[in-house]
């Protein structure tokens, strides 16, 4: 089982240097968030994504992740495999609401916020062409020497970032877009992916009009998977949304993935201030804590990562909690993306100093067996 008590390991994206990318563009669909030449590109993300790799092994995480390196957002990523989705005739669409950028960040803000506003068109059945993160995932398994997660975009945060144009039925899209994304986990299990992961910060946005459809795409979404699977739920990036504050629908977010067929739930814990009752409405699936604000670049103490974990150990037993980020690293300079993950590590270290249990060592070869069991 890949998920040994203390699991350490970040949601899914880690520091993207500026040499390989344009921050402020990650929202284009254009390429322009690259700044390598065509030549070059390749070359450069797997550089990128080995550095990831080597900083979170470095630091001492038990599951790693290729920091997303080879990829630009988080979400729009897949549509590149489908069929029925046009990438090159997008339309502008409002948003909710406004982005909270400190003044820090207003040069790239207003370019982030309207390339947020172009939105792809379904304009056909969404199909499942091709794996566009299969080769991602075995790039990081030949360079990582620890077990490896892979993530996927979630349905309901995908629908999000569509104009429908075909279905005319949102819960009729959001299971078609499950569907094309089971075919992307189960090429990635098949790959050998150790842990697998679902991105759904949506989810904690739109849940009033996908409570009744978003368990129900989530197990679509995971038939025939066969490796552990995670879902990941936020409060969306601490890059724009500066201020977070405990919502009183994360608990029923919570309770509807406890009823999902999946192995974990990963939330965000820290800059919300959750306390740890907030863990029971996870049942009896892993957690995987959220316990580095990335609203600040402040590097946290490893004491107060302790406590936290001591805290949230009142309510889910050691074998089932894992320290993690609260959300992706991609916008963090290196040197505190480093050193919180490092904090994190060192946090752990302290809870295990006092306690009688501690992780079993990894096996690499022989991870997925432990997890599936015998066959």
């Amino acid at each position: 089982m890949p998920l040994q008590p203390f699991t350490t390991q970040i949601v899914g994206s880690y520091t993207k240097p500026h040499w390989l990318a344009r921050h402020q563009r990650m929202r284009a669909l254009d390429g322009s968030w690259w700044r390598p030449e065509p030549e070059v590109l390749q070359e450069a993300k797997e550089d990128a994504a080995r550095l990831a790799i080597y900083e979170q092994e470095r630091a001492g995480l038990d599951l790693v992740t290729d920091g997303e390196a080879q990829r630009a957002a988080y979400d729009r990523h897949f549509l590149a495999g489908w069929e029925g989705v046009d990438l090159h005739n997008l339309e502008v669409i409002r948003p909710e609401s406004s982005p909270s950028f400190s003044k820090r960040d207003e040069a790239g803000a207003e370019e982030y916020s309207r390339l947020s506003r172009l939105k792809p068109q379904v304009t056909g059945e969404v199909r499942w062409r091709r794996a566009v993160s299969v080769d991602e995932l075995r790039f990081a398994k030949s360079v990582a020497k620890r077990p490896v997660k892979a993530n996927v975009i979630g349905p309901i945060s995908l629908s999000g970032q569509l104009v429908d144009r075909y279905y005319g039925d949102p819960d009729a899209l959001l299971m078609a877009l499950a569907s094309a994304l089971n075919s992307e986990l189960r090429a990635l299990d098949a790959a050998g992916a150790d842990v697998l992961q679902i991105d759904e910060p949506a989810f904690h946005f739109r849940l009033p009009q996908t409570r009744h459809v978003a368990e129900a795409a989530i197990k679509r979404m995971v038939e025939g998977v066969r490796a552990p699977v995670i879902v990941h739920v936020c409060y969306g990036y601490a890059l724009v949304y500066k201020e977070k504050s405990a919502s009183a629908i994360y608990p029923e977010i919570l309770e509807i993935l406890a009823g999902c067929p999946i192995e974990g739930i990963s939330l965000e814990y820290e800059q919300p201030g959750h306390d740890p009752e907030i863990l029971r409405h996870c049942g009896d699936k892993h957690v995987v804590l959220g316990l580095l604000n990335l609203g600040t670049q402040e590097i946290e103490m490893a004491e107060h990562i302790a406590s936290r974990i001591r805290g949230a150990l009142e309510t889910v037993p050691p074998e089932r909690l894992h320290p993690s980020s609260d959300c992706g690293m991609w916008f963090l300079p290196r040197d505190v993306a480093l050193g919180k993950i490092r904090a994190m590590v060192e946090g752990k270290e302290k809870v295990l100093q006092y306690m009688s249990v501690a992780p079993r060592p990894y096996e690499v070869p022989n991870v997925r067996q432990s997890a599936l069991g015998a066959d």
